[in-house]
């Protein structure tokens, strides 16, 4: 998290015509756009997939998102992608 953010707070969206809606646990707004995080308290690590899912959700929803960020408490497969930080348990108290 390298910027302070001008504001912070819970997003739901709703797409009627997709008969589709959502939520996103933590959204904050930055100079340059929106950071989503999304917050797993699963037994298992975050995959790709799941990590692809929320992006694709988060891009659904029309805003302008410049990074996204995931918190685990399993931690995560191993995969790299350039927009996306992980957090796990040991990151934040370790």
């Amino acid at each position: 998290m390298e910027e302070p953010f001008h504001s912070i707070g819970r997003y739901w969206y709703d797409l009627p015509a997709q008969h589709r809606n959502g939520e996103f646990d933590i959204v904050a707004q930055g100079r340059e756009g929106y950071v989503f995080y999304e917050v797993k308290f699963r037994r298992s690590p975050i995959t790709r997939t799941m990590i692809l899912d929320e992006i694709a959700q988060a891009d659904a929803a029309g805003l302008d998102c410049k990074a996204y960020g995931f918190f685990s408490r399993s931690g995560f497969e191993d995969f790299d992608e350039p927009e996306v930080m992980k957090f796990s348990l040991p990151d934040l108290y370790g």
